[in-house]
């Protein structure tokens, strides 16, 4: 998907490590978000996922895509920044 002059390749994920409120370390699904510069996805400038009930409420692409954008929104300047 393109957004902001990036691309963004969302891949769901079954293994996002995570740490819950009793301090026990838990594996979580949810998506890798990777972001680009350029559609051949080759130059890759960030990656972070995106775990159910920690970063997104469910395991649903809907969800992840509007964290990927929410994502992009915020540190887009700094994406800007690495492609210049």
């Amino acid at each position: 998907m393109r957004y902001k002059d990036f691309y963004v390749r969302i891949t769901p994920d079954k293994y996002i490590p995570r740490v819950d409120k009793k301090g026990d370390k838990i594996l979580c699904e949810g998506f890798l978000i990777q972001i680009f510069a350029y559609k051949n996805e080759q130059d890759e400038i960030d990656n972070f996922s995106a775990a159910v009930g920690f970063e997104i409420l469910e395991n649903s692409l809907a969800e992840a895509v509007q964290f990927a954008k929410d994502f992009v929104e915020c540190e887009w300047k700094e994406y800007l920044k690495v492609v210049k």
